[in-house]
């Protein structure tokens, strides 16, 4: 029988051995503590991050707020940007010296610090003036552009009075408007209406496209009572009456007066259309001839 025998190691070699296998362990845990980095909790790290991104933020605030006090301080206080010219366009009827009266001392304040849409309000205040628009022009200049309303008649109460389109007092009347339709009112406070006003002289203006007006247009209205008008030719020869209620139905009815009229109309003095089935025509020689009656039913 064979026999296989193991040389034992000597203690000392077991010991090397058995210190040997400790310093490998130990250097792999080592190795193990420097790779995992140390843990912080996780609520520290976010309140850490939070408080930092509020700080960021505020102090970001803080300069744009400080940027934007600099410029605003920068741009209305430098001389470079004192207002040194008006310009004023679309203006007529109103001198650049009136309007600058009107709106008040515009030259030596500051470019950005003057308020357009103030001026822009106070401009359309002006009864002259229909709308305003006040521009900024870099670096020391305002630019205003106007809309004027156009007179349209003259309204006469104890003085003369310009009207737009629209029935708005522009001003008194002046000479050189001498040529636009007048309206006769008792009293400026007595049932005065800018749209009946217009209706008047829209009416006044259809009755002048008429070849029967040509040579002797419409120039005058006359209120008469409540309801009643009386519409003069230039010469004064001619009257009509009609009732401001029945305008439109007034006017058809002159049509017809033209369509029947059996004599002269150019000896006409009166043509009456407030009636409501009638029309009243009175010549010229009323005291010999009777007023012709023509119906319109």
């Amino acid at each position: 029988m064979d026999f296989a025998i193991v040389n034992q190691k000597s203690s000392s070699v077991a010991w090397e051995d058995l210190r040997s296998k400790r310093k490998k362990k130990q250097r792999r845990g080592g190795d193990l503590n420097k790779r995992a980095p140390s843990r912080i909790p996780g609520r520290d790290v976010s309140w850490t991050r939070m408080l930092f991104e509020l700080t960021s933020k505020l102090f970001l605030a803080g300069v744009v707020v400080y940027l934007f006090y600099a410029s605003y301080s920068f741009l209305t206080s430098d001389p470079r940007f004192q207002i040194t010219d008006v310009t004023f366009r679309g203006n007529h009827a109103l001198s650049e010296n009136q309007l600058s009266r009107w709106l008040g001392q515009v030259r030596g304040g500051n470019l950005f610090a003057y308020d357009l849409s103030a001026a822009s309000t106070r401009l359309a205040e002006h009864p002259w003036i229909f709308s305003a628009s006040v521009q900024r022009k870099f670096p020391r200049k305002i630019q205003i552009e106007l809309t004027e309303r156009v007179p349209y008649a003259r309204v006469k109460f104890d003085k003369v009075f310009l009207i737009d389109r629209f029935g708005v007092l522009l001003s008194e009347a002046t000479p050189e408007h001498r040529h636009l339709p007048l309206i006769i009112q008792p009293a400026k406070s007595e049932n005065f209406s800018e749209e009946k006003v217009v209706r008047n002289i829209e009416t006044m203006r259809a009755f002048n496209k008429l070849s029967f007006f040509e040579k002797n247009p419409l120039d005058t209205v006359e209120r008469k009572g409540h309801s009643r008008i009386i519409f003069f030719t230039r010469n004064r020869d001619l009257q009509i009456q009609m009732s401001t209620e029945t305008l439109t139905e007034g006017f058809k009815k002159f049509m017809i007066v033209l369509d029947t009229l059996e004599y002269d109309a150019s000896k006409i003095q009166m043509i009456d259309l407030s009636f409501e089935d009638q029309v009243v025509v009175r010549d010229r020689i009323a005291a010999r001839l009777p007023s012709a009656e023509i119906p319109t039913n």
